[in-house]
């Protein structure tokens, strides 16, 4: 949009600018070489304030529009920039739980093959059953 608003002063600028040189007497008024006629030198000053007026404003529109632009890239970027340092801190946090899931792991195995030994040991300290008897 600031592109169009950029072309349009452009296009105005060309056009008070083909005016001002093409016309060096004060009888008669031609643009790209097309004669204005009817209008008195105040009519013709005023057409001419206006579009100088037009072309500032179209101006200024282009460089607000381009304002409000770069500060949307600007939050947008800012925005990014936090969800990134979101995503490492999870991945930190991820990375902290999977050592302790492998460290909770290992303890159950070990526990396990504790709780194992120690039923093998009672198995083994009891007296042989006589089946005979």
């Amino acid at each position: 949009m600031a592109a169009l608003f950029l072309v349009l002063a452009v296009v105005d600028a060309v056009l008070l600018g083909d005016a001002v040189l093409a016309n060096t007497s004060a009888t008669s008024v031609s643009v790209f070489d097309q004669a204005i006629t009817g209008f008195t030198q105040g009519q013709l000053l005023l057409v001419a304030a206006g579009l100088g007026l037009l072309g500032a404003l179209l101006l200024g529109l282009a460089w607000r529009w381009s304002g409000a632009r770069r500060a949307k890239r600007r939050q947008l970027r800012a925005a990014r920039r936090g969800l990134e340092g979101r995503v490492a801190e999870l991945e930190r946090d991820n990375a902290t739980l999977r050592q302790e899931r492998e460290r909770l792991g290992r303890l159950a195995e070990l526990r396990e093959a504790s709780s194992q030994a120690q039923e093998a040991r009672e198995r083994a300290s009891q007296p042989p059953v006589d089946a005979h008897a």
